[in-house]
C-alpha cells in the first residue's frame, strides 16, 4: 500500500504542472508511442523503461537493458496508414548503455487534384505518398545510488508532396529507485523544426512491483504526459502481470483525456536458448478518431537469468582462482586412517 500511494501522489503532483506556451506544434507525428508494451502499459511507462523501448520513452531506463535487444512494431493506425519501427540497444561498459530507433509513418498514395481557370477542382496527373520519418541515437548512463540519466539525438522529417519539413531535437531523461519504487522523468522534442515549433513536452511517472500470485509479478504504473504548445496534458494507470514469466497481460485506461483511452494488451514470452522471444500485441481506443492496432516483436541476447540481471551462484569449487580440494581431502583422510 505505501508503494501504490507513492505512485498515487506522483500522479496528483504531475497533475499541477504548468509550462508556459501555446499555439500548434510540427511533427506530430513523435507524439505516436511505439511499441506494444509500452503502449499497453500507458504514460507510467516512463518509469518502467526497462528494456529497448527506453530509447524513446525514457533514455535513462537504458541502463537497465543487461544485453542487447532488438524491438520491432508494424501498427495499423487511423485512416488506414501504417507506421513502422525499429529499436536496438546493448550495453557499452559497467555504467554505460547506448541505443537506436527509427520510425516510419506512411499515409498512403493520394491522387492529385487542382483547381482549374474557373476554379473548379479538377482531377491531377498522378499521385504522391506523405510520410513523416525519424532517426535516433540514445545513450543512457548510471550516476549511482539507483539513478540514471539519459540523451537521445533525433532528427525527424515530414514530406507532403514537393513541400517538406525537418528538425533535429533532443530528449533528456532521469530514472530513480527509491526503496522499490521507481521515479522518471522525460523531457522530449527539445529544439524545432524550421520556423516551426517542435512538438515539445514533458512525462513524468511513478512505478513498482508487487505480488499478485509471485514475488514481483505485479507492476503498477502511474504517469503523466503534457505537450507544450497545444498545452495538452493526458495522464494514465497501467500496468502489466506476468504468469509462469511466458504470458503476460498489460492494460491501462486514461484519467485526464478520453485520448487513447483505453489501451489493452497480451504478451507470449520463450526463451529460445541462447536468446528471449517475446510477441506483444496492443489495442488501443482513440476516442473520436477510431482505434489502433501494435503488433511487436522483440529479441533479448543472452540467457533469460542474464537478461533479468541475476547472476549465478559461484561455489568455492568453481570460484574463479579456486580449486576443488574435497576430492584429495578424501583421498588424504582415507590413506592415514588404513596407516
Amino acid at each position: 500500500m505505501k508503494k501504490l500511494a507513492v505512485i498515487l501522489v506522483t500522479l496528483v503532483f504531475s497533475s499541477t504542472i504548468s509550462v508556459a506556451g501555446t499555439g500548434t506544434d510540427a511533427l506530430n507525428f513523435l507524439k505516436i508511442k511505439p511499441s506494444a508494451r509500452g503502449a499497453s502499459i500507458g504514460d507510467g511507462f516512463v518509469a518502467v523503461a526497462d528494456d529497448v523501448n527506453a530509447v524513446f520513452y525514457n533514455p535513462a531506463g537504458l541502463t537497465q537493458v543487461n544485453n542487447s535487444e532488438i524491438s520491432l512494431m508494424h501498427m495499423l493506425y487511423m485512416a488506414e496508414t501504417s507506421y513502422e519501427y525499429g529499436a536496438f540497444a546493448m550495453p557499452a561498459g559497467e555504467n554505460l548503455t547506448l541505443g537506436a530507433y527509427i520510425v516510419y509513418l506512411n499515409y498512403g498514395s493520394i491522387d492529385r487534384a487542382g483547381e482549374d481557370s474557373l476554379g473548379i477542382w479538377q482531377a491531377g496527373s498522378g499521385s504522391y505518398t506523405p510520410n513523416d520519418m525519424a532517426i535516433a541515437l540514445s545513450a543512457g548512463y548510471k550516476l549511482g545510488d539507483g539513478m540514471s540519466a539519459g540523451l537521445t539525438v533525433k532528427y525527424a522529417t515530414e514530406s507532403i508532396d514537393t513541400v517538406s519539413l525537418s528538425g533535429i531535437m533532443a530528449d533528456l531523461g532521469f530514472l530513480a529507485d527509491v526503496e522499490g519504487v521507481k521515479v522518471g522523468a522525460t523531457l522530449y522534442n527539445l529544439g524545432s523544426a524550421g520556423s516551426e515549433k517542435a512538438p515539445m513536452g514533458f512525462r513524468v511517472g511513478g512505478s513498482s512491483k508487487f505480488m499478485a500470485l509471485t514475488e514481483d509479478d505485479l507492476t503498477a504504473a502511474a504517469g503523466i504526459d503534457y505537450v507544450m504548445a497545444s498545452s495538452k496534458i493526458s495522464g494514465s494507470l497501467g500496468g502489466e502481470w506476468k504468469y509462469e514469466d511466458f504470458l503476460i497481460l498489460r492494460g491501462s485506461f486514461s484519467v485526464l483525456t478520453d485520448a487513447e483511452s483505453v489501451n489493452l494488451g497480451v504478451g507470449l514470452k520463450q526463451d529460445l536458448g541462447g536468446m528471449v522471444g517475446e510477441v506483444a500485441y496492443n489495442f488501443s481506443l482513440l476516442g473520436d478518431l477510431g482505434s489502433a492496432h501494435r503488433i511487436s516483436v522483440g529479441l533479448k541476447f543472452g540467457d533469460e537469468d542474464n537478461y533479468k540481471g541475476k547472476k549465478k551462484k559461484t561455489t568455492s569449487a568453481n570460484a574463479p582462482g579456486k580449486t576443488d580440494n574435497s576430492k584429495s581431502k578424501s583421498t588424504l583422510k582415507y590413506y592415514f586412517k588404513k596407516k
